[in-house]
């Protein structure tokens, strides 16, 4: 694989899961040493710029939810899916949580990716803020799980959020934009053997093209009221 096409693959090519294998990228899910800690931050996200699971069961989100709102989680880097993150949270009603970096990645696209690639491979577990803490999760029973694909799974700072924060007993659906790899490549898979203990809602994931997210609003806002969450 050339390197041109490896830099393309991060965020825009057209990848897929086996090719993730091919080069022998390593996932979140593999073995890793004891996770970074996360930290509360007191301000608010800013406004932006396939795998097993369980169906979704139509119904009003009150049912879908024991009455209470859902939450929105994310981690964005071009801002595609901090778009889709507001769109879900003000048709469902739901919270929003920003996942930051505390060592913010840099501006410049190509540092961006060769960073990402090492923290992938060397199992990195990069220190992130998130306004979220322990008796504020415990008060919702779903929660919206929202990445960009880089280098066919999870960014390392959703596997920072997943190893810091107890997921079990609630159900998670994940949302996603990405550069080819509309399956969601290795990151659903990841997203199960990480958040341990919590349903996670593969089939019902949502998949958008990154170049296509500022023309998706009335798709995601029809995902949301298919899974019975619009407010």
């Amino acid at each position: 694989m050339s390197s041109d096409i490896s830099r393309r693959a991060f965020l825009r090519s057209a990848a897929i899961a086996a090719v993730g294998a091919a080069v022998g990228l390593a996932g979140c899910g593999t073995s890793r040493s004891a996770a970074s800690s996360s930290s509360a931050a007191a301000s608010s996200a800013p406004s932006s710029s396939e795998g097993a699971g369980q169906s979704a069961q139509s119904g009003d989100a009150t049912a879908n939810n024991g009455g209470a709102k859902p939450l929105v989680v994310y981690f964005s880097y071009t801002g595609n899916t901090d778009t889709m993150a507001h769109w879900i949270a003000n048709e469902s009603g739901g919270d929003l949580a920003r996942v930051t970096v505390k060592d913010t990645y840099p501006d410049d696209y190509d540092a961006t990716v060769d960073r990402a690639k090492k923290e992938l491979d060397s199992g990195a577990r990069p220190q992130i803020t998130v306004d979220l803490d322990a008796g504020k999760l415990a008060g919702y029973n779903t929660v919206f799980f929202g990445f960009p694909i880089w280098w066919y799974d999870l960014p390392t700072p959703m596997c920072t959020f997943l190893e810091s924060y107890d997921l079990s007993g609630k159900e998670v659906i994940p949302f996603f934009s990405h550069g080819g790899s509309a399956s969601g490549a290795n990151s659903l898979s990841t997203l199960e053997s990480l958040a341990k203990g919590a349903t996670v809602r593969s089939g019902d994931a949502l998949s958008i093209p990154g170049d296509n997210v500022a023309n998706s609003e009335q798709e995601v806002r029809a995902w949301v009221k298919k899974l019975g969450y619009s407010a």
